[in-house]
C-alpha cells in the first residue's frame, strides 16, 4: 500500500511540474519530451512520468506517439474558441451573483490586484502579471461562493491561457486587458450587471483581435491545420 502510495505521488508530482512548465510556455509547443531525460531531471522512476503523459494527454496538452515520442500539443485554435465560450458562460453567470454579493472589502481587494497589474507591467513582469489576472476573476468566483466553477475554468482552459500567455509579451495587449479590469470593477460598484456582462464579453473577446499578430509572431506554436482560413490568410499578408 504504502509503495502504490508513493507512486500515486509521485505520478501528481511529476504532472504538475510538466502541466505549470507547458501553461508557462517554458516548455513550447511542439516540444519532444523523453521519458528518460524528465525520470532523471525529477528523480523519479519511468512509470510516474508515462503516467504523467497519459493524464497530460488526457488535459490536451501532449501528443503520445508509442514507440516514437511525445510531444508538448500546439495550440488549437477550434480548442480555444469552445474553451472561451465556457469562461464566458460562466464568468457572465457568476457576475450577476457578484453585484449582489460583493462587501467593501471585496472592492478593495479587486483594486489592490489592479493597482499590482499596473505595477507588473511597468517592470515587465509576466508571470506576475499572469497570476494576477488570474487572482482578479477567481476572486470574483470567491465572492460568490462558486470556487468549483473557478476550477472548472482553470480545468477546460489549457489552449486559450496558452495563448493568454502569450498575450502579455505585448504591452499595449496588457494595457488594454488593465483597462478592461478596471471597467468591470467600476461596473461591480454600480452594481450594474448588465453592463459588467459587457465588459466580461468585450475582455474575452479581446484576444480575437490579436490572434493575427499572435499567429505572426509565433506560427510555430500552432496547429496550422486548424487555422481559421481569415486568420491564416491576413498573417501571411502581413508578412
Amino acid at each position: 500500500m504504502a509503495t502504490e502510495k508513493n507512486s500515486s505521488t509521485a505520478q501528481a508530482a511529476v504532472y504538475y511540474a510538466l502541466k505549470k512548465n507547458i501553461m508557462s510556455l517554458q516548455l513550447k509547443p511542439g516540444t519532444a519530451m523523453s521519458t528518460q531525460e524528465i525520470a532523471l531531471k525529477l528523480n523519479v522512476s519511468r512509470t510516474p512520468v508515462r503516467e504523467a503523459f497519459i493524464r497530460l494527454q488526457r488535459d490536451g496538452l501532449v501528443k503520445i506517439f508509442p514507440q516514437k515520442e511525445t510531444l508538448v500539443s500546439k495550440i488549437d485554435f477550434s480548442k480555444v474558441e469552445q474553451e472561451r465560450f465556457v469562461r464566458e458562460s460562466l464568468e457572465c453567470a457568476n457576475i450577476d451573483l457578484v453585484v449582489e454579493k460583493f462587501t467593501k472589502q471585496d472592492l478593495n481587494i479587486l483594486e489592490i490586484n489592479i493597482e499590482k497589474q499596473m505595477s507588473a507591467m511597468h517592470t515587465n513582469d509576466q508571470s506576475t502579471l499572469i497570476e494576477l489576472d488570474n487572482e482578479f476573476h477567481k476572486h470574483m468566483f470567491t465572492i460568490t461562493g462558486q470556487l468549483l466553477s473557478w476550477q472548472v475554468l482553470k480545468d477546460v482552459s489549457n489552449h486559450y491561457s496558452r495563448i493568454r500567455q502569450l498575450s502579455v509579451n505585448d504591452s499595449n495587449i496588457m494595457n488594454e486587458t488593465i483597462l478592461q479590469h478596471q471597467k468591470i470593477l467600476s461596473a461591480i460598484y454600480e452594481r450594474n450587471s448588465e453592463y459588467a456582462k459587457v465588459c466580461i464579453k468585450a475582455h474575452l473577446h479581446q484576444l480575437e483581435g490579436q490572434i493575427q499578430h499572435i499567429l505572426q509572431t509565433y506560427p510555430e506554436y500552432f496547429e496550422q491545420s486548424l487555422i481559421p482560413d481569415k486568420e491564416r490568410f491576413a498573417a501571411l499578408l502581413a508578412q
